[in-house]
């Protein structure tokens, strides 16, 4: 899903949400849209730090896109697993923190717009949602001859070499 997209429907879960959360909403929506960080931080580890931009890291998604239906594809993003969501909700709950739940919940929702998006996409089981399933999965896939680290490398020397939309 584009992040012009988690935008428009995080502010609308927001503001459906305002009643019950209150300035906790405004939470729910940066949060909605912040755990996409996750995707930067992927970026930046496969292109070995050489490059911060954002524009960089746009464009090396847009690689990737092109490649989801492979056999090979497989993605987890940190922010995204149950490793990185569990926490945060027992933190949440055990401190009685509004502002936490509202983080937790901003990235639930966002989580589900994912797999909507996912689901519409054809690719519903690309992404991983725990760390053990994505080394379990990524095995099996290595097993079979597959490559699946071997796309985002890809894709990274593509950016960095200065691969964009004109072909270049």
């Amino acid at each position: 899903m584009r992040p012009r997209d988690h935008v428009i429907y995080g502010a609308a879960g927001a503001a459906a949400l305002y009643p019950a959360l209150g300035t906790g909403s405004l939470i729910f929506w940066a949060a909605s849209v912040a755990i996409d960080l996750d995707h930067y931080l992927d970026y930046l580890w496969h292109n070995r730090f050489t490059d911060l931009s954002f524009k960089g890291m746009f464009e090396y998604h847009r690689l990737l896109t092109k490649k989801w239906h492979s056999p090979e594809f497989l993605n987890i993003e940190i922010f995204h697993t149950i490793e990185f969501m569990a926490p945060l909700f027992i933190i949440a709950r055990v401190t009685d923190s509004d502002a936490l739940f509202a983080l937790f919940l901003g990235f639930i929702f966002h989580i589900a717009l994912d797999l909507v998006s996912l689901y519409r996409n054809g690719i519903f089981f690309a992404r991983t949602h725990s760390f053990p399933e994505y080394f379990i999965r990524k095995k099996m896939l290595e097993a079979r001859g597959l490559d699946p680290a071997g796309l985002y490398n890809d894709a990274a020397r593509m950016t960095r070499e200065g691969f964009c939309r004109d072909g270049r």
